[in-house]
């Protein structure tokens, strides 16, 4: 059984950043944050006890071997360069909704993931959004024909 912790980087410390790195902390570890923002970067690097990066580049570059999966939590338009920059470091990439901008950006990203020989990942996930909640709340408790009237 394979017991040792998947360490996380996550480039974009906005909110949905908190997020990640709270779910990061449940199931691996937290290596490394990245914002232009230095403080937002350090904010939650201070928090789980990791280091912070503002520069993207040196954030890949200076943890190679501390780092597995790099999860990309900028902004939407940033989305394609990070995955793309973090999996020909050699990364394993978690993207943020949406996988990018363009069609031709979400193109290039499957196909340097196939050439790095790399994990993609885009979150598509609704369970926290409150009807998706409710609906599972209602199936569990077996109350879908009263809901539906079926």
């Amino acid at each position: 059984m394979h017991t040792e912790l998947i360490r996380f980087g996550i480039i974009g410390c906005g909110r949905i950043a908190n997020r990640h790195a709270k779910h990061i902390a449940n199931n691996g570890q937290l290596a490394a944050t990245c914002d232009i923002d230095i403080e937002k970067a350090g904010n939650l690097a201070d928090e789980y006890g990791c280091k912070a990066w503002s520069d993207t580049e040196k954030f890949l570059t200076e943890n190679k071997g501390k780092m597995d999966v790099v999860s990309v939590c900028s902004p939407n338009g940033l989305h394609a360069d990070h995955t793309i920059a973090a999996l020909r470091h050699g990364y394993h990439v978690l993207c943020e909704k949406p996988m990018a901008i363009s069609v031709e950006d979400c193109g290039n990203m499957i196909n340097e993931a196939e050439h790095a020989n790399r994990r993609l990942f885009i979150v598509k996930q609704n369970r926290f959004n409150p009807p998706v909640e409710a609906l599972k709340k209602a199936i569990e408790e077996d109350r879908l024909g009263k809901i539906f009237n079926v």
